[in-house]
């Protein structure tokens, strides 16, 4: 989390994108350690669209409009993408 001139800003995707990589991990077929999850979620961040929020009203907003189908269903794609990148190449000995 960030703060600006007294202020904590923050990017929510990272909130989304860890609680759907935790739902599913263990169906993806890959290392589930915490550098494998915090390599899958790495690359998914760096290729989905940032949803900065500075307050718990815009939080909320910002988490129901992530419900939206679309949304759900790109973060997810992205999730196995980077599964199989990271199972290919895994920073740790198999």
């Amino acid at each position: 989390m960030q703060e600006y001139n007294g202020q904590d800003v923050r990017n929510i995707m990272e909130d989304i994108v860890y609680e759907k990589l935790d739902s599913i991990i263990d169906s993806l077929g890959c290392c589930t350690c915490d550098k494998c999850k915090a390599d899958i979620a790495a690359y998914v961040l760096n290729h989905v669209t940032p949803r900065y929020v500075a307050s718990e009203k815009g939080e909320l907003f910002s988490k129901v409009q992530e419900l939206n189908q679309n949304s759900n269903t790109e973060i997810l794609r992205k999730i196995v993408s980077a599964s199989e990148i990271i199972k290919e190449r895994p920073r740790h000995d198999q």
